[in-house]
């Protein structure tokens, strides 16, 4: 549970420290309607080409210069192309836009819709259209909405996706091309990137700080003694921890049977005598071994009884089983 919040408050620091990509600016004008729309992209073709793709449906406004905006592009219409994807209506501006554009893209599956009659005539009037031509592009979509399928057979109307761009030759590397590949290169040698040395930096401190934690947890959980509370040891015990006793020199080693000839004392068992191991007399903690290898040693709680080893200077008790009747009248 610990580890998991320390990865999450890292988590969230990453994403206050790392800097996200700045947003794509919208508008520049070209977003409010339609006679706005047509106003810059109008200006743009003076420029050269711009392609626009209907991605939903655009209404026709009602705007005074919406007629010379219109003959302004029919006279540039080869730099406009408009693309109509799969599943898009037209709507009435969408329509209008595509009768302008010199080169016009519609899917199969997409719809496009009709033209009012003044809208026809106003078309017709600016030049986008020629009545002299026989079911001329206006004339068509004045009747009714066309699927994009009747209209992509017409050879004024190409299929959405069907054209082919190929590229005979490299590149050719123009100076401003390799004035933008040198600032990249300079960009990228210029050094690694601040933002990244700081969230490095935070993520090794958190790092350190999680395993210092752990650490303490893990020390603490070996330092207490199950059920032992503010037990001391006894004198003779190393240092009071309550982990299982290790033998060594100066120690009993693991007894065979002993044989309980000397008084017993009794005692509650407070780490497992899995050889060596703590019981409790008087709240204070002594190293004792089970006397009986042949029988599954007591778990912690359970009462013994205890007598001192045969070797005095041996500093380790004999746990032996309860004589019967003794812990339960001390009970």
């Amino acid at each position: 549970m610990r580890r998991s919040v320390c990865f999450t408050m890292l988590f969230g620091i990453l994403l206050t420290v790392v800097p996200t990509s700045p947003a794509t600016a919208a508008g520049d004008g070209c977003d409010a309607g339609f006679s706005p729309r047509l106003r810059c992209w109008s200006a743009w073709l003076g420029k050269g080409a711009v392609t626009v793709r209907l991605n939903q449906a655009l209404p026709l406004d009602t705007a005074g210069d919406r007629a010379d905006l219109a003959a302004r592009v029919v006279r540039q219409r080869e730099n406009l192309a408009v693309q109509v994807p799969a599943g898009v209506t037209t709507g009435e501006g969408g329509t209008v836009l595509l009768v302008l554009a010199g080169h016009r893209f519609v899917d199969p599956r997409a719809r496009v819709s009709r033209l009012t009659p003044s809208t026809v005539r106003e078309l017709k009037q600016v030049g986008a259209c020629d009545p002299r031509v026989r079911d001329d592009l206006c004339t068509v979509l004045g009747a009714h909405d066309r699927e994009g399928t009747e209209l992509a057979a017409r050879p004024d109307v190409a299929t959405l996706g069907a054209e082919h761009s190929v590229a005979v030759g490299p590149a050719p590397r123009t100076p401003a091309a390799s004035s933008a590949a040198a600032k990249n290169t300079s960009a990228e040698h210029s050094g690694p990137d601040p933002a990244l040395i700081g969230v490095a930096v935070l993520g090794a401190l958190l790092a350190l700080l999680l395993a210092a934690f752990v650490h303490v947890v893990r020390r603490s959980r070996s330092l207490a003694a199950p059920g032992a509370g503010a037990l001391r040891a006894s004198p003779g015990s190393t240092g009071g921890t309550t982990g299982p006793a290790r033998t060594g020199p100066g120690t009993a080693p693991r007894p065979g049977p002993p044989v309980r000839t000397g008084p017993t004392r009794p005692a509650v068992v407070r780490t497992c005598l899995h050889p060596q191991g703590y019981v409790e007399i008087d709240r204070v903690l002594h190293r004792a071994v089970w006397a009986r290898p042949e029988r599954t040693p007591p778990a912690p709680g359970a009462h013994v009884d205890v007598a001192d080893a045969a070797d005095r200077d041996a500093d380790v008790l004999y746990a032996f089983p309860p004589a019967t009747g003794r812990h339960t009248q001390a009970r």
